[in-house]
């Protein structure tokens, strides 16, 4: 299990004193699934955001998330269903704060169509559980009726093109890969508009700029490169050792441009003063640990957005550094099954989708027409 993994099972653990037994039963089902731990940490995220609607619209006399009995999801209406929907659909107008008990600035903004649809799937999924597939001692199931079966959940399917459309916008292509590299280690130093923030950058440009070219020269997720030790990296054959999605080991490989950018990081890690049992590749300091350890994944996101905005690129995240790499990768290498393999996709349409990102043919086969 990659320490990502870990530390998120550790988190689920931790959380789950604080719902009902019957959540737990669920979780413990989605688990026999070999759901991973950040995906059952989504489930219990929207289930409290649903509980928390239910006590906040006194739809249950529980306290508690723990103290939800299970009659109450079994007395509620479609319309009360309805009327949370609408709620999402709205809640940014009112900041969430009566759900939120520390609202951040994203509770300003809408919730997307897409977000809406996982909210109420994850809900479907609870609700199906428990009304046919757990059963009590006597081999009843726990709900007697779903209310949730009742609700549809409308999903817009995008086609190729128009998935390929929508990471066009949001990606590096060509020189931008090398530009915003080296916009990372040299120019962004002078958005730094303090001296704190310049010693800041300084002091992380190393990290930061690896990370991102070796993003940027593997297509890797941001979950592999924080979960790297250095035990991972097989520097002659430009080669990282990892557990992929699926629980699946492979050693994808790296380019020597990103090669160059970690090997300079490499000699500067010792910066971050990391204790001899730390394995870890990229590691970070913090007030309450001043001895480097374990960047986080929540970290990573944050720099590359930060970095992304001053480049003149917000829409860029540290994902759609996987995307710029994939793009690249066909125009430069027309071989979708050697995509395929360096990614770790298991389906080959899920690779292809890159094909069309700066596809022009199709264009121009139009234009010809008339």
């Amino acid at each position: 299990m990659s320490v990502t993994k870990q530390r998120d099972a550790l988190q689920l653990l931790e959380l789950m004193g604080s719902f009902p037994w019957y959540v737990e039963k669920f979780i413990e089902h989605k688990k026999t699934k070999k759901n991973s731990p950040s995906t059952l940490l989504g489930y219990l995220r929207d289930i409290t955001f649903f509980f928390r609607w239910m006590m906040t619209e006194g739809l249950t006399p529980a306290a508690e998330m723990k103290h939800i009995p299970l009659q109450d999801l079994n007395d509620l209406k479609k319309e009360t269903v309805e009327s949370y929907i609408l709620y999402l659909q709205e809640s940014h107008l009112y900041e969430r704060s009566a759900l939120l008990t520390k609202p951040t600035r994203s509770a300003k903004k809408e919730y997307s169509d897409r977000t809406i649809s996982r909210k109420i799937s994850s809900l479907k999924s609870l609700f199906h559980y428990l009304a046919a597939l757990a059963e009590d001692d006597n081999g009843e199931s726990y709900l007697t009726r779903n209310v949730l079966a009742k609700i549809e959940v409308e999903t817009i399917e995008l086609t190729p093109l128009a998935r390929a459309n929508a990471i066009r916008a949001k990606i590096l292509i060509d020189d931008e890969i090398y530009q915003f590299v080296d916009f990372v280690y040299n120019g962004y130093l002078a958005h730094c508009n303090t001296v704190k923030k310049q010693q800041f950058h300084l002091q992380n440009r190393d990290r930061d700029t690896a990370i991102v070219a070796l993003i940027l020269s593997g297509g890797f997720r941001v979950s592999e490169i924080v979960s790297l030790d250095l035990s991972d990296i097989v520097m002659e054959k430009n080669q990282l050792k990892m557990v992929r999605k699926g629980k699946k080991e492979d050693a994808p490989f790296f380019s020597d441009w990103g090669k160059e950018y970690l090997g300079r990081y490499l000699q500067e890690r010792d910066k971050y003063m990391p204790s001899h049992q730390e394995d870890a590749v990229f590691l970070a300091v913090s007030p309450t640990n001043p001895n480097g350890h374990r960047i986080e994944v929540r970290s990573v996101q944050k720099l590359v957005k930060k970095y992304a905005k001053a480049f003149g690129i917000p829409d860029l995240s540290v994902h759609k550094l996987r995307h710029s790499f994939a793009t690249q990768f066909l125009r430069l290498n027309p071989d979708p099954h050697q995509l395929q393999a360096q990614l770790g996709h298991s389906k080959i349409e899920t690779t292809m989708q890159y094909a069309h990102v700066l596809e022009d043919a199709l264009g121009k086969a139009v234009n010809r027409t008339t």
